[in-house]
């Protein structure tokens, strides 16, 4: 079975793998803002390098069950604490890199990766 990051990796560069152990997880608010962050960290979307929020959104449905609604309300969490950054109408986001040291340790306790 892959380990998550290896899901968004695959994902990322359209390896084949087989679908049918891709099975979608439950996540507390700190492990989703913890899998928000490692997406973003994983793409390399820093500062003025912005992902479309609503592609991302639909690209970490792939394995976050409870979607939608609460993955919203953790991206705004994730810019109240200054982690994310918003652009504009929220049509984009990008990672703060000011804020590099205390991503990297929030996907480090949260997820157990070391980054």
């Amino acid at each position: 079975m892959y380990e998550i990051h290896d899901i968004w990796y695959l994902i990322y560069y359209k390896e084949t793998y087989p679908w049918s152990t891709l099975m979608k997880k439950e996540f507390t608010d700190q492990e989703l803002q913890a899998q928000i962050l490692w997406s973003l960290y994983g793409h390399g979307k820093w500062s003025e390098i912005y992902t479309n929020y609503d592609k991302f959104k639909k690209r970490l449905s792939v394995v976050v069950k409870n979607n939608g609604k609460n993955t919203h309300k953790q991206v705004k969490k994730l810019v109240n604490l200054r982690l994310v950054l918003p652009r504009k109408n929220w049509d984009a986001i990008a990672l703060n890199p000011y804020a590099k040291n205390t991503i990297k340790q929030m996907i480090k306790d949260h997820l157990g990766i070391e980054v």
